[in-house]
C-alpha cells in the first residue's frame, strides 16, 4: 500500500500489519496507479504531476537492505492506467497527452528496461491519445502491445519493434461503428480458445528384436491446441469483441460480437472461455457530483455471464445487486466471481457445479 505521504507499507495477509519498515517510495500527494509487482521489484506509473511527482515510472526494490528507489520520467505527459509487463521482460507503458519537453514523450507507449530504468524503444503518434494500459499477448511469432486511443482506435504494435525503423508504424490500426472510443483506463481485456487437439493417426509399433528392451514411450500427444484469440473492448454501453487474425502475414483485427447493453461496462473477467461482463450502473458524468449525488444518478450493477465465442447471455445476477459499482473490486478466484458495491456490500457469484470440480 501506497499512502498519501508516499511511504511504502508492505503488508501481511491476513493480519494487515507492516511486514517491513515502511519506506519511502514516491513524492507525497502523487496519482499513482495499481502497482505491478516483478519478482522482488515494485513499479508503478504517476500522473497529472500531482504533489511533487513528476510523469513517470518509479520502481523500488525490496530485497535490498536500503530499497533504492529509481524512476524513469516522460518529460511530457502522465502515464495512463498501470505500467504492463511485456513477454519480453520490458515495461510497457501508455503515455498520455500534454506538453512535451526535448526528448520528452507525450501520446506514445514506451518500452523500459525494468533493471535499468532506460528507455529502450517507443511508438509515438501525435494524433493517437491513449486511454487504456496496453495489453500484450503472443500471436504467432509476434508479442503484440494493443491500446486503445481516444478517438476509437485499437492499435496493434509488435513489442519488440514497437513502432518500427521511424516509431510511429503500427502493424495495424482498427476503428469500426461498435467502438466508440468512450474507453476507460485499463478497459481492454483478452483470452484465447483452446481446442481439442485432432487425433493422431495411429501406427503399429515395429517389432522389438528378441531380447532388446522395449522402446521408451514418447511424449503424451497434446490434448488441446491454441485457436482463436479475442480482445474484448469495453465501451459506454457494451462490449465488443474484436477477432485477432492473419492478413498479408501481419496481425489484424476482425469484428466479432457485440454484447447486450450494459451501462458503463468495466473490464470484462475471462473464465474458461466465459466472459463475465459487469454493467457497472455508474452514472456516465460524475464531475463535482456529490456521494449522495452519484448514487442517486446511478443504478445498481449487474453482473452478466457470456459466452466468448458469441458473446450470446448465459446466465445474470439480476437484481441480487443493490448498489452500483464504483470501481476496483472485481475479481475472479477459487470458482467464484466477486463484486464489491457502492453500499459497501461484497457480492460473491459461482456454479455449483465448477465448486463440485
Amino acid at each position: 500500500m501506497i499512502a498519501s505521504d508516499g511511504v511504502l507499507h508492505v503488508l501481511g495477509n491476513p493480519s494487515g500489519k507492516d511486514i517491513q519498515k515502511p519506506t519511502p517510495f514516491l513524492p507525497p500527494n502523487a496519482n499513482w496507479s495499481d502497482p505491478v509487482a516483478v519478482n522482488t521489484s515494485l513499479y508503478t506509473g504517476t500522473s497529472n504531476r500531482c504533489g511533487d511527482a513528476a510523469n513517470g515510472i518509479w520502481a523500488i526494490d525490496l530485497a535490498a537492505e536500503n530499497k533504492p528507489v529509481s524512476s524513469w520520467k516522460t518529460n511530457g505527459g502522465g502515464i495512463v492506467g498501470s505500467v504492463a509487463l511485456g513477454i519480453n521482460g520490458m515495461l510497457i507503458a501508455a503515455i498520455g497527452p500534454g506538453p512535451a519537453s526535448a526528448g520528452g514523450y507525450a501520446n506514445a507507449i514506451v518500452s523500459i528496461d525494468p533493471a535499468t530504468m532506460q528507455l529502450k524503444d517507443w511508438f509515438t503518434d501525435p494524433g493517437a491519445e491513449f486511454v487504456s494500459t496496453p495489453v500484450i499477448f503472443s500471436h504467432g511469432d509476434l508479442d503484440i502491445v494493443a491500446a486503445a486511443t481516444k478517438d476509437g482506435r485499437i492499435l496493434l504494435l509488435d513489442a519488440n519493434s514497437l513502432g518500427g525503423a521511424n516509431h510511429s508504424t503500427p502493424l495495424h490500426s482498427y476503428k469500426s461503428p461498435g467502438v466508440s472510443g468512450t474507453f476507460a483506463p485499463g478497459a481492454l481485456a483478452t483470452w484465447q480458445e483452446m481446442l481439442p487437439a485432432p487425433a493422431a493417426p495411429s501406427a503399429p509399433a515395429p517389432p522389438a528384436a528378441a531380447g532388446a528392451p522395449a522402446p521408451a514411450p514418447g511424449p503424451p500427444a497434446p490434448t488441446v491446441v491454441p485457436g482463436t484469440r479475442w480482445l474484448l473492448v469495453p465501451t459506454a454501453n457494451a462490449i465488443t469483441a474484436l477477432k485477432v487474425v492473419d492478413n498479408g502475414g501481419k496481425p489484424s483485427l476482425q469484428q466479432g460480437w457485440v454484447s447486450r447493453d450494459l451501462a458503463s461496462p468495466v473490464t470484462p473477467l475471462i473464465v474458461n472461455g466465459v466472459v463475465f461482463a459487469l454493467s457497472s450502473g455508474r452514472a456516465v458524468s460524475t464531475a463535482g457530483a456529490t456521494a449522495a449525488e452519484l448514487a442517486k444518478r446511478s443504478s445498481p450493477a449487474v453482473l452478466y455471464a457470456l459466452n466468448g465465442v458469441d458473446g450470446k447471455e448465459l446466465w445474470s445476477s439480476g437484481k441480487t445487486i443493490a448498489s452500483f459499482f464504483p470501481g476496483k473490486s472485481f475479481w475472479s478466484a477459487n470458482g467464484q466471481v466477486y463484486v464489491g458495491a457502492y453500499d459497501g456490500t461484497l457480492y460473491a457469484f459461482g456454479f455449483a457445479m465448477e465448486r463440485k470440480h
